[in-house]
């Protein structure tokens, strides 16, 4: 092979490193090229250069895959899903370099993406096990933030990590004191009540005659998002809505933030270093009295102490653990599959040059 069609390769190969490299865990955007390079070698009269024959079915492509691996797929919008074929990501002319050497290896390119992604969730079901062996008594969550801050294929994971351990706690607080949440309509509007009661019975849980309605309280997470996303991350039944942020802060993103959720409740759960800018900025701006409370890294590890080895540890020890556990599990789903669809692939007999060896 010519020295400067191996530069090229080089090339390209640094860039898709990188994209591994910034990928969270599901890692939706190397598997997305991984499935345009699949697909344009199985089809004789796929054109890579053009980019507008897949930039839509690619999409497609890859939830079909990230589904069976993964059960979930990306929820971002479909421009940012995009933004993986821009210049600064893997546009087409380097995607052209990829597909010609992935092609002439049989596919090892992909292969190469796949067994990066099963690394990956190898990481990710180690500190799993260790959670689900954790003994309360031994149990540290800051040993969990160091994991994911010190292990560099997770590292892009620590603000889903973060919102876990936030939501696990407030959860587990708020179902054990029992809180209840109570929704009324003075008697004196009883007969406007009558007249809306299909929509207060749809909204409110109360109907003509019935002009209160309790309620257990809870804590509910939105769902998965991605690194891009500044929208709500946990609301509550009881008022708060509560976003989480792990990432360094300035004021110009923090303020994004609170402007994108529309509550007057809001929580905001960040690292200690983070606090003092969040704080002088709510000193400067109007919206800053919508913030009911800043929740540092230190109390919630002080927060977790108190359950697992705390007055109330028998109670709420094991149910904490648990629900961590739960929702890690559901934020990163194993991928039980993956042996199968190598398989099915052909990756495994597939010999690797020097170059895509990991």
């Amino acid at each position: 092979m010519p020295a400067e069609q191996n530069l090229a390769i080089e090339e390209a190969k640094i860039r898709l490193d990188y994209i591994i490299a910034i990928a969270r865990t599901d890692m939706y955007k190397p598997i997305h090229i991984a499935e345009v390079l699949y697909h344009s070698r199985i089809d004789a009269n796929f054109d890579v250069s053009n980019l507008d024959t897949y930039r839509n079915p690619s999409i497609m492509w890859r939830n079909k895959v990230s589904k069976r691996l993964l059960n979930k797929s990306s929820s971002s919008s479909a421009r940012y899903q995009h933004d993986i074929w821009n210049e600064t990501a893997m546009p087409p002319k380097l995607l052209s370099l990829l597909d010609r050497e992935n092609k002439i290896t049989n596919g090892v390119v992909e292969k190469y993406i796949y067994l990066k992604f099963e690394e990956r969730q190898s990481t990710v079901a180690g500190i799993i096990a260790l959670i689900e062996q954790s003994d309360p008594q031994k149990f540290n969550v800051a040993d969990i933030f160091s994991f994911f801050e010190l292990t560099k294929q997770v590292r892009r994971s620590i603000d889903k990590v973060y919102e876990i351990i936030v939501y696990s706690l407030l959860e587990t607080v708020v179902v054990a004191l029992q809180a209840q949440v109570t929704v009324s309509v003075p008697l004196a509007n009883a007969a406007l009540l009558t007249e809306f009661a299909d929509l207060a019975q749809i909204l409110l849980g109360l109907s003509a005659g019935t002009l209160t309605h309790t309620l257990p309280a809870h804590v509910h997470r939105v769902g998965v998002t991605n690194a891009s996303d500044r929208g709500l991350d946990m609301w509550a039944n009881f008022g708060p809505a509560i976003q989480v942020k792990h990432l360094t802060l300035d004021p110009q993103k923090a303020e994004m933030i609170v402007d994108q959720i529309e509550s007057d409740n809001i929580v905001i759960a960040c690292r200690d270093a983070d606090q003092e800018v969040i704080e002088a900025m709510l000193k400067q701006i109007g919206w800053g009295r919508r913030v009911r409370g800043i929740v540092k890294e230190s109390q919630l590890i002080e927060w977790y102490e108190r359950c697992v080895r705390g007055a109330f540890s028998s109670d709420l020890a094991a149910k904490l653990l648990k629900r961590v556990e739960t929702e890690f599990k559901k934020e990163f789903p194993q991928a039980i599959q993956l042996a199968d669809f190598l398989k099915e692939r052909n990756y495994m007999s597939i010999q690797s040059p020097a170059l895509w060896v990991l």
